[in-house]
């Protein structure tokens, strides 16, 4: 098995996560806090889409990302700048409140077209490679700020394109899935 085969099934597995925690929400359950301290899991399955979409068309690539694309502008928050690291609960709470479950759940889809289709460009040497983070978020002030930096400073040290992709798009946000999962089962059970 090649790597970029590994990565296509981690990242398709993760946008099967996505579908089994978002597809059946109820609308209360989009926007309902379940636990103190914790997400509206609007926010948090939009933060998954928008730190997939980050990491691999920002972060790696240094091509626009997704979100971009003219077909979401007109969609509430969905296209807010930058992926929520920095937000406080009001603002992440007032974001999930103007994103609906069908936008996010379409436009992650679009994300993992995207990620899947370049992908399968990939040699596992061009793997190897290393992009340039500086670079690639010139022009985008929502990814230099100090928060994101804190976030993400190991972006700046040359790290490796499998990294990009593996820390952020696979790792973080599989355990945004899994409190997500964890939530909504909570919620049920009461």
């Amino acid at each position: 098995m090649h790597t970029a085969d590994l990565l296509q099934r981690q990242l398709t597995s993760i946008n099967a996560i996505l579908h089994d925690v978002g597809d059946d929400l109820s609308d209360e359950e989009w926007v309902r806090r379940i636990l103190p301290e914790t997400n509206l899991i609007a926010f948090d399955l939009w933060h998954v889409a928008r730190t997939q979409d980050w990491a691999v068309q920002t972060l790696a690539r240094g091509v626009p990302e997704v979100i971009a694309d003219g077909r979401w502008a007109g969609r509430g928050a969905l296209a807010a700048r930058g992926i929520g690291v920095g937000m406080t609960f009001e603002e992440a709470d007032d974001l999930a409140q103007h994103i609906s479950r069908t936008d996010v759940l379409a436009y992650a889809d679009a994300v993992h077209i995207a990620v899947m289709d370049w992908l399968a460009t990939l040699a596992d040497a061009e793997l190897e490679s290393h992009p340039d983070v500086p670079a690639h978020y010139a022009a985008f002030p929502e990814y230099q700020t100090p928060a994101m930096h804190a976030e993400t400073s190991w972006a700046f040290q040359h790290p490796p394109l499998w990294r990009c992709l593996i820390g952020p798009a696979i790792g973080h946000v599989r355990d945004h899935l899994a409190e997500c999962d964890l939530l909504k089962r909570q919620r049920r059970s009461r």
